[in-house]
């Protein structure tokens, strides 16, 4: 039996339900409104939907009631469950261990703790401190590598010095 192991965006729809108790057209349209969120991930309204069965199955989430809908069709309200609520808390406070996943993973956090008025100092000084470990190595990497190598470890070793030096501005 495989472990059950949220997409970002799972994780981005379980801390909305987190926020408040509501249903699924409201989490597709928050995320659409919310010039923070929308700036971080576009998700269409079926991926959202996706989102919440999974999370259903995963237990993270759970049914509360039903309201009647704008359109006629009734709409299901959800909450986070304990595991939910915990699942949140952790991921809201992991580090984003590639840089590669900094630009949705770890920008969504920031939006999400800032939500619900977290501060984010911490977060980005452990993040600085990985990235800067991995910037290190990159770096070592590009010296010793031939030309072609050396081009995409110098690429990786910018890209992840722009994200420290974003983290500073944290």
């Amino acid at each position: 039996m495989r472990l059950y192991e949220p997409s970002v965006l799972d994780q981005i729809v379980l801390a909305l339900f987190g926020e408040k108790p509501q249903h699924g057209f409201a989490i597709s349209k928050e995320l659409e409104r919310d010039p923070s969120l929308a700036a971080v991930i576009r998700a269409r309204r079926p991926l959202v939907y996706r989102s919440i069965n999974s999370l259903v199955d995963a237990k993270l989430i759970r049914e509360t009631k039903t309201e009647p809908g704008d359109q006629g069709s009734p709409r299901v309200v959800y909450a986070t469950t304990a595991a939910g609520k915990s699942t949140t808390t952790t991921w809201l406070n992991e580090t984003v261990d590639h840089p590669r996943d900094a630009r949705i993973e770890l920008l969504a956090k920031f939006v999400l703790r800032s939500r619900r008025n977290l501060k984010n100092q911490q977060l980005a000084m452990r993040q600085k401190k990985l990235f800067e470990r991995q910037a290190a190595k990159l770096q070592i990497s590009a010296r010793l590598a031939n030309d072609d190598v050396r081009l995409v470890s110098l690429w990786r070793v910018e890209n992840i010095n722009a994200m420290i030096r974003l983290l500073d501005a944290v």
